[in-house]
C-alpha cells in the first residue's frame, strides 16, 4: 500500500526565496499529523503543493501514490483538509461537540473498502 504523503527533497522557490527547502516526510496510511511552525516556515506552501495549487520547483510528491504534478488531479481528490479557523466550539470538549453532530461521518474516498468513521 502507498504512503498517504510522501516528499522526497522538495523545494518550492519564489524567486530568492525558498518556502520549501528539501522537505522528506513520510506519512503512512492511517496517521493523522499536523504541520506545526511559525509564520513563514511553509506550511501553507507544502498543502498547496500537495493539493496542486502550487507547482513545486523540484523534488518528489506523492498522495497515496500520486504524482501531484503528474496525477494532480487524482492526488487532489485523495485529500481531506481540515481549515485552521475553528468549526465547533473550542473550549467544548471534544466528546461534546461530536454529540451535537451524531450525522457526522468521515469516510476515506480513496479507500471505498475502508468503513466509514463516525464521530
Amino acid at each position: 500500500m502507498p504512503r498517504a504523503i510522501e516528499t522526497r527533497d522538495l523545494v518550492k522557490e519564489y524567486g530568492d526565496l525558498r518556502a520549501l527547502d528539501g522537505l522528506d516526510i513520510a506519512v503512512e496510511d492511517g496517521e493523522f499529523f499536523g504541520l506545526l511552525g511559525p509564520n513563514g516556515a511553509g506550511k501553507t506552501t507544502f498543502i498547496e503543493t500537495l493539493v496542486g495549487l502550487v507547482r513545486k520547483t523540484s523534488g518528489e510528491a506523492r498522495v497515496f501514490g500520486h504524482d501531484v504534478v503528474d496525477d494532480y488531479r487524482e492526488a487532489r481528490d485523495a485529500i481531506g483538509l481540515a481549515p485552521q479557523e475553528y468549526n465547533v466550539d473550542r473550549f467544548s470538549p471534544f466528546k461534546r461537540s461530536c454529540s451535537t453532530r451524531p450525522a457526522t461521518t468521515v469516510s476515506p474516498r480513496t479507500r471505498p473498502s475502508a468503513a466509514p468513521t463516525r464521530c
